[in-house]
């Protein structure tokens, strides 16, 4: 891709950037070799601003390890080895490694972030598609992305917004608001400090709790405790082996995407006690096998 001095100045872009381009770009520079110029001199700000006017590139980088103070490519990137940025890690396309990818600032991909081990980002984590990590994933600030895949725990430090399933294969830990527009699948327990909405249903083998609203448009299923400072809706069934509380003032709601002669099948409420706050849906006592709580 060709880039000109008024190709540059018809993005607006704003006058301390335009004057550095003026100064130092080559007039023969690459797309490329202008965001790793900007890169260089500190001016990673720039370079983000670039890729987002001129957009991805089919360009493919492929090191054995990658190590630097931020990089900044149009293309996809592929690592052998591990990642290790002190600030921004960003690829217009796919981001790929073999080994962990740890970074100082943001990690931001186009596509698809995948890594063997784990993912940690001290800033913003967001992909076009989806993120996987073999291990952990750990996002300092906000996270999206459309689905999301994590061996072991993902804690988010910012809200979260997930454009389709979810899938943590031991805990997931949230800080802010955590929205998930299909279903969410944990293995052991969610903690979510504020607001927890799922599109789809929400299956976790160990307990749910919510420091505000718990809502599934499907269905929640819990091996522990079912808790919310909030209150508790499903658009199906309600299903803890433990109990299922609401913060005070607040009701259970199971069943509000089902019409009421259907409860009996579709909107079942299983706890090891009659949830006091239980507004809808139809009781249908412990899960087989465990026994009703005095």
């Amino acid at each position: 891709m060709d880039i000109t001095k008024a190709f540059i100045k018809a993005k607006q872009p704003c006058a301390d950037g335009f004057r550095w381009y003026v100064r130092h770009a080559a007039q023969d520079s690459s797309y490329q070799e202008l965001l790793d110029a900007l890169v260089a001199d500190g001016r990673v700000d720039d370079a983000c601003w670039l890729l987002d006017q001129f957009g991805p590139t089919d360009a493919v980088l492929t090191l054995d390890h990658l190590s630097a103070e931020a990089l900044v490519f149009a293309g996809t990137v592929r690592v052998r080895g591990g990642v290790d940025t002190a600030r921004v890690l960003r690829a217009g396309r796919d981001l790929h490694a073999a080994g962990g990818i740890i970074s100082g600032g943001a990690v931001i991909a186009g596509g698809d972030i995948k890594c063997g081990a784990s993912l940690r980002a001290e800033g913003r984590l967001q992909a076009g598609g989806l993120i996987q990590a073999e291990w952990n994933i750990e996002a300092g600030a906000e996270l999206s992305c459309e689905a999301l895949r994590a061996g072991w725990e993902l804690l988010c430090r910012g809200a979260a917004r997930i454009g389709g399933d979810c899938v943590v294969g031991e805990s997931l830990t949230a800080l802010e608001d955590f929205r998930c527009a299909k279903g969410l699948r944990v293995g052991a327990a969610i903690d979510a400090a504020r607001r927890l909405h799922t599109g789809h249903g929400i299956e976790c083998g160990g307990d749910v709790r919510a420091g505000d609203h718990l809502d599934a448009g499907w269905g929640i299923k819990a091996r522990g405790d079912i808790r919310a400072e909030g209150s508790i809706r499903a658009g199906e069934s309600l299903a803890a082996e433990g109990c299922i509380e609401a913060g005070a003032g607040y009701g259970v709601y199971a069943g509000v995407e089902v019409c009421e002669p259907a409860w009996e099948s579709s909107a079942r409420v299983h706890a090891n006690l009659v949830p006091r706050e239980l507004r809808s849906g139809w009781w249908a006592g412990p899960l087989p096998g465990l026994a009703l709580a005095a």
